[in-house]
């Protein structure tokens, strides 16, 4: 398949597929299509993420996650928008290659592409609720591996980090687009002396330790 952004203030994507290619895609992100392009309804359940996990993962909270995708086969031209302001980026992965895409973010991808939903990090509230408990927030993530070409969209501009091994950087926690599988991420607390006297509560941040290809967007 060939993917191209196309547009500018809110960009979509346009995918050109030859007779045969499939390209496969959340719900209502298909801006239009070719009359010969035919869709299709594709199960969860035949990418191998089975109705435990999706249950699972909409128990902690990631209410985006369909167990569908609409498939589109060509030959014909289909295009996609996640009707918002970011770049898009097509990045196709060799095989056996993994990145972790935040939720929210993801637009198509090929169909040789392996698709997975996980949680890609988690960490309580720093303090008690009014019940003694500290709710958890859970960072959910696309995880897709290759071969196949991908396609997502960030919040404002893209930087791209290739960390060596042992290498590490920080982020906080909304800045985070994108990491490879081979990326270590860990939640920590970022407190200074002066948030702790005025009372206020530590900030959570992502150490992130290589190596491994890092994405961060920076309109997070």
């Amino acid at each position: 398949m060939q993917a191209d952004s196309v547009g500018g203030i809110a960009p979509a994507v346009l995918v050109t597929l030859r007779h045969g290619e499939k390209v496969l895609a959340a719900h209502g992100l298909m801006l239009y299509k070719e009359q010969p392009v035919q869709v299709h309804r594709r199960t969860m359940k035949s990418l191998g993420v089975s109705r435990t996990h999706l249950m699972g993962m909409h128990a902690l909270g990631d209410r985006d996650e369909s167990y569908f995708f609409a498939e589109f086969e060509g030959p014909g031209h289909v295009s996609f928008s996640r009707d918002k302001g970011g770049e898009v980026r097509v990045l196709p992965l060799a095989a056996g290659e993994t990145l972790r895409l935040r939720d929210g973010h993801l637009i198509c991808f090929e169909e040789s592409t392996r698709y997975y939903p996980m949680v890609l990090a988690q960490y309580p509230a720093p303090y008690p609720d009014a019940n003694g408990q500290r709710p958890v927030t859970y960072l959910f993530a696309d995880e897709l591996t290759g071969p196949g070409t991908i396609v997502y969209q960030s919040y404002g501009n893209i930087l791209s980090f290739q960390l060596q091994p042992g290498e590490r950087m920080r982020t906080n926690v909304a800045s985070l687009l994108a990491a490879a599988n081979t990326v270590n991420v860990r939640v920590d607390w970022l407190a200074s002396p002066a948030m702790t006297s005025s009372g206020g509560p530590p900030l959570p941040v992502l150490d992130l330790t290589g190596p491994g290809r890092v994405l961060v967007h920076s309109g997070a």
